[in-house]
């Protein structure tokens, strides 16, 4: 007898059903397209092969009976693992589909079946379902592909190249501004996406919006050996022709004026395929620009938030139709292309007063920098909703009680002033502050925001610790996502957080989520990484938080309140604790101590005193100094302490105090530690902490946006493996030889110095 299943809720089938219909697919059975079967496959001879189960859906190349993919559905809150493991084992494997789709109306995760590997575009997870071409390239290219056909590809690295020589052109063009400069840039990029974007409605079968000659491929050719007749063209012909689509984003002239400045950068543009770059072009060049406003001494606190993380932040919030969407620091405009993205997949697009609804009245965002313009030219191109987004200060203008947003997105420019502050609840000239309290003041009752900030609101004291407080105190809903550490590299190390919350009530706790993964690595080149990363776990129990260890965390109000300043860290609430076989130790007091006295090295002015250095090599001899020569306290040490850089010891850099350095001197910005037990040894303790695993746990521990560091007070939670007794002799024996061979070493190292510094005498 077939296996009775619990029937999805009406609203999950709706939702699968909308986005398909949206995707292109067809799931009315009665049309000779159907290319969607529910609850069965196409032929009996497959039905058979199921063995009486029944598969949620079926999705068909159209007009052959061959599986694309299957999906699975569950309710919310169920594991999405598990039912991946139910698709392909049940369902896709037997009729031999090749990818398998899992949802939980929440959350899509997306496996190619015979790679055994999540589906990718442009290297980031899918988190939705999509349509039937893209599903055949992901069959016959892999489980990885671009989001376009490739052409020439370039790296970062090139592009920056090539944005360096625009630049120069540009500025004997005569734009001085960086801004001036990245607008010009920005209107010949949009040109070429209208020409590479016409070019993917034919791919499609979808009508143009423009006639060929007005696309770039067209008047490029037809004037490439006529420099003022292509520069004349594009500044009446096709200028017009903008203007009479778009309205007052073309009002203001080409920004180029002279042939000779255009013709070149046409040529340095002309090769990339912007729709199919690894990279994406327009954020890349939006940073590059920015940071050449006044010779990069002035910074915005403006940076292009990573696609996967956008995409991740709407994902958590899940706007719906009717709610009106803000961001008040909108940048390029990612957030809001994001929500009118997700939003267009679920409504009824057949509906067009639903879809101008998306267009005319959702979408709202300010930008403080002429960017604004970039932003509404960006959203034109990916299905508009630009009617709403102003180039403002948004700190001068609070939001009053008539005009509040249901739904808030966006990423605070961090660490500058305002003059504004004093329209605020919480006067200050902090930005940070204000930026928040705007975001506040801006959401309804009952609204929802999630952005992104620095790591130091979550913890900082003062206008902000009153900032946090006001908001944390009067949401009802609150979760706190922390992003790694180089998720906004190249083009900064700032440590970031979403936080998440619904205004009004009293929340019961906190939700934290640790994401160490975000599929990318995390250095200045941020290339994607095999496998699959955090934030499907996180958005796959966004409604349904799991505890998990050293990674998500349930805590409650009170323990918040007990904070002393509602503090939201994730690491202040939970620890990183490795596998470990055995016992733990903590490095506590009774473990460890800290040496904070300090000497004046001054008060013998003729003393030369040796100076010692930390790296990841361990610790040795920096400079001899004479004491008059001082300028500050410093820290004496003894053979066998521990001494770290607490702004590098996530990097390795610590050590223990060789014999031959005993009474010398160490930085007060070092830490320096004594052990208070002959139970454990110095070089074992450093051995730990230099461990792969125990840099992420430092990391984890340590505190600021900017700069990573590590207090001795967050040092002595750490929790390392304790040695046996019968372990304590051979550590003591080894610790032994290796100083006997330190000092072996360093005494012949005397020896050659002496021996040089005589020749060099005579």
């Amino acid at each position: 007898m077939a296996k009775t299943r619990n029937p999805l809720e009406a609203h999950t089938r709706s939702q699968i059903d909308r986005r398909l219909l949206n995707l292109g697919w067809v799931i009315n059975q009665r049309d000779t397209r159907c290319n969607v079967f529910q609850e069965q496959a196409k032929t009996e001879e497959q039905n058979k092969l199921f063995k009486r189960g029944r598969p949620d859906y079926v999705l068909y190349e159209t007009g052959t009976n061959i599986p694309v993919a299957v999906i699975e559905a569950k309710k919310p809150g169920e594991d999405l693992d598990k039912a991946m493991s139910q698709a392909i084992e049940c369902y896709a494997k037997p009729i031999q589909a090749p990818l398998a789709f899992a949802f939980n109306d929440t959350f899509v995760i997306a496996k190619h079946i015979l790679q055994s590997r999540p589906l990718k575009i442009d290297g980031e997870e899918l988190q939705d379902f999509v349509d039937q071409i893209t599903a055949l390239r992901f069959i016959h290219e892999g489980a990885e592909i671009l989001s376009a056909p490739k052409g020439i590809n370039f790296t970062r690295e090139e592009l920056t190249d090539i944005f360096k020589s625009v630049n120069k052109l540009l500025r004997k063009e005569g734009l001085r501004d960086g801004y001036e400069r990245f607008s010009a840039f920005a209107e010949i990029l949009f040109l070429k996406l209208i020409d590479e974007f016409e070019k993917l409605r034919d791919h499609k079968g979808e009508d143009r919006k423009f006639e060929d000659r007005y696309l770039w491929t067209n008047f490029v050719n037809k004037f490439k050996n006529d420099d003022q007749a292509l520069l004349d063209f594009i500044s009446d012909s096709v200028w017009k022709k903008l203007k009479l689509e778009y309205g007052d984003i073309f009002n203001t002239p080409f920004s180029i004026k002279k042939a000779g400045t255009l013709k070149p950068i046409i040529e340095l543009i002309n090769p990339i395929n912007l729709t199919a770059t690894d990279t994406d072009v327009k954020g890349d060049a939006f940073e590059y620009f920015l940071k050449t406003v006044t010779n990069g001494n002035k910074d915005l606190g403006e940076y292009f938030t990573p696609r996967h993380i956008v995409r991740t932040v709407v994902n958590m919030v899940k706007p719906t139709y009717g709610e009106t969407i803000y961001d008040p620091f909108c940048g390029t405009g990612g957030f809001l292309l994001e929500a009118f993205k997700y939003l267009t997949l679920r409504i009824d697009t057949s509906k067009t007063a639903n879809l101008n609804w998306i267009k005319t009245k959702a979408l709202h965002g300010r930008e403080i920098t002429s960017t604004a313009r970039i932003t509404r030219m960006n959203m034109i191109l990916f299905g508009d909703g630009h009617t709403n987004v102003k180039q403002m200060d948004s700190l001068e203008k609070p939001i009053n009680e008539n005009e509040q947003f249901d739904i808030i997105l966006s990423n605070i420019p961090y660490s500058q002033e305002t003059e504004f502050g004093h329209l605020y609840p919480i006067p200050t000239e902090n930005a940070d502050s204000i930026c928040m309290q705007h975001i506040w003041q801006a959401l309804k009752p009952g609204g929802r925001a999630a952005v992104i900030v620095p790591e130091s609101f979550l913890y900082e004291d003062g206008v902000i610790g009153k900032t946090r407080e006001m908001i944390v105190k009067h949401s009802e809903k609150l979760t706190v996502v922390s992003l790694p550490r180089g998720v906004f590299m190249p083009y900064t190390p700032t440590k970031t957080n979403i936080v998440y919350f619904k205004k009004g009530g009293n929340f019961k706790h906190v939700n934290h989520f640790v994401i160490h993964n975000d599929g990318f690595e995390l250095n200045t080149k941020r290339k994607p990484i095999t496998g699959e990363s955090d934030i499907k776990v996180l958005l796959s129990n966004i409604d349904a938080p799991l505890i998990i260890k050293g990674q998500a965390n349930i805590v409650d109000r009170q323990d918040i309140e007990n904070s002393g300043n509602w503090n939201l860290r994730p690491f202040y609430y939970m620890e990183d604790i490795p596998n470990i076989k055995g016992e733990t130790i903590s490095l506590d007091e009774n473990i460890i101590e800290e040496v904070i006295t300090k000497i004046n090295p001054t008060e013998e002015p003729d003393k030369e005193w040796c100076i010692v250095e930390v790296s990841q090599n361990g610790i040795f001899l920096g400079d001899t100094i004479k004491g008059c020569e001082f300028t500050q306290c410093y820290k004496i040490v003894r053979a066998g302490d521990i001494v770290y850089n607490p702004y590098r010891v996530n990097i390795g850099s610590i050590g223990v105090v060789p014999k031959h350095l005993d009474g010398a001197l160490a930085s007060p910005a070092y830490v320096v530690i004594r052990l208070k037990t002959r139970n454990i040894t110095p070089t074992y303790i450093v051995s730990i902490l230099k461990h792969s695993r125990y840099m992420r746990v430092i990391m984890n521990y340590s505190i600021s946006s900017a700069r990573a560091s590590l207090p001795y007070s967050e040092l002595t939670r750490i929790k390392i493996p304790k040695p046996q007794n019968s372990q304590l002799y051979d550590l003591t024996m080894l610790e032994k030889k290796m100083n006997t061979q330190i000092n072996k070493y360093n005494e012949v190292a005397d020896t050659i110095s002496k021996y040089a510094t005589n020749k060099i005498k005579g």
